[in-house]
């Protein structure tokens, strides 16, 4: 050997030379970013979640290997979104249970049907559209902190969702992490985002008629117990239900819970302070005509609406009437010297908005440092319980006079 090398061995190097040049872009070269017009004004959410710990499944970064989704923010107004005519996907029925809520004593003047009615119009309802990439969440019902019809939509490509008022006329993007702040006090507050530890448990059984296999979630804020179940053709649509019941426990994003075609059937969170809320299907059925303008992010009338939601000091779940039902007569009472008229004082002086549930069914929500009255309801005893929306802080329940004064924290009239 001469150590000269051939022209055969030259000719080869350059051939292979030229494959690589032709190849196209190496895999370490940064892809192109492009940078919202409003950057500056608000520092941008994490577009990739925190590292799991080794215990936990690998984050999905896109189920059918094309680019990761990119971060929603608050302050972007998004381009115009395109579908064809109609889609086909799935219609879901939908509700969120509550727990640690008191009913009412055995007495005469309380009213069953009345109560019952009460608890039909504050049922947390939620009516659910599925594409194979996009979704749409309606909240039906007085229960909710947010106005009837108001709509939460997602996409597969974007990680966050998007908040779209009731007549689909204005919409606000919601970053990752704004879930719970939307829900549990019409607030667009971007929570952090926290490492989520993920344990498959097998099998879950059925739940309307759909198999379903169990996955426990861990994050700081919640431990959640997932039963996933398959639906032929949903695509990323029930990932993206996944992905809002997810972000209430400050998960990240792309954490592997559900894949292709899965969807959460049934989920219970159980908050790290106390309390817990249930998400569950209660009926599922396949379509192929849903309407593109039910599923597109925006909507394709709605505006970007920079402001914040409007917070009254009190705002009534129930009408006067509907409050007047949950008794069949008045009861009187010894004349209470703090109170003037038939109203119930109610008053919130902590730093979160509050719910108060009367008798076991949601009366009113009150804002934060907020004090007004609640009009309608009959003289008597009522069960009193002060909770967040979500039911991570729940009061002990008490007796409640009405004329009288309730409290978050406690009132003077508690247990008279």
């Amino acid at each position: 050997m001469t150590g000269r090398a051939s022209p055969w061995t030259a000719g080869l190097a350059l051939i292979v030379l030229a494959g690589c040049r032709t190849s196209g872009p190496s895999q370490t070269d940064p892809p192109e970013k492009g940078e919202s017009p409003q950057a500056s004004a608000q520092p941008a959410p994490l577009a990739v979640a925190p590292t799991t710990p080794p215990s936990a499944a690998p984050l999905t970064i896109s189920l059918e290997g094309g680019s990761p989704p990119s971060p929603l923010r608050g302050d972007e107004v998004l381009s115009p979104d395109a579908l064809a005519r109609e889609s086909a996907g799935y219609t879901l029925s939908a509700a969120f249970r509550l727990a640690d809520v008191t009913g009412p004593t055995r007495a005469a003047e309380v009213s069953n049907a009345g109560l019952d009615a009460a608890r039909k119009a504050t049922e947390l309802r939620l009516a659910i559209d599925l594409s194979p990439t996009r979704m749409r969440v309606v909240a039906h019902g007085q229960g909710f902190v947010l106005q009837p019809d108001t709509e939460i939509r997602a996409r597969a490509d974007r990680f966050g969702h998007v908040v779209v008022w009731p007549g689909a006329a204005s919409y606000r993007p919601l970053a990752p992490g704004s879930m719970r702040a939307l829900l549990g006090e019409r607030r667009f507050d971007v929570a952090p985002i926290t490492a989520a530890e993920i344990v498959p448990r097998g099998d879950g059984g059925r739940r309307i008629g759909i198999r379903t296999r169990k996955v426990d979630v861990t994050t700081r804020a919640a431990e959640g117990t997932f039963e996933i179940g398959r639906l032929e053709g949903a695509g990323e649509g029930g990932v993206l239900l996944c992905r809002l019941l997810l972000d209430l426990m400050n998960a990240p994003p792309g954490s592997s819970v559900c894949g292709l075609d899965e969807l959460p059937v049934r989920v219970e969170l159980r908050w790290t302070s106390r309390g817990s809320l249930s998400f569950e299907l209660t009926g599922a059925l396949r379509r192929t005509d849903i309407p593109s303008t039910l599923l597109l992010v925006p909507p394709q009338t709605a505006s970007f609406a920079s402001a914040p939601l409007q917070v009254p000091a009190v705002s009534p779940m129930l009408s006067p009437q509907e409050l007047a039902a949950l008794r069949t007569n008045d009861i009187e009472l010894p004349p209470n010297p703090n109170v003037t008229g038939d109203a119930l004082v109610v008053a919130n002086p902590s730093v979160e908005l509050r719910v108060l549930f009367l008798d076991g069914v949601p009366v009113a929500w009150v804002a934060p440092l907020a004090r007004g009255e609640l009009r309608g309801l009959r003289r008597g005893r009522y069960i009193a319980q002060w909770r967040t929306f979500l039911g991570d802080s729940v009061e002990a329940a008490i007796t409640q006079p009405v004329p009288g004064i309730t409290q978050v924290g406690g009132a003077p009239d508690a247990g008279k």
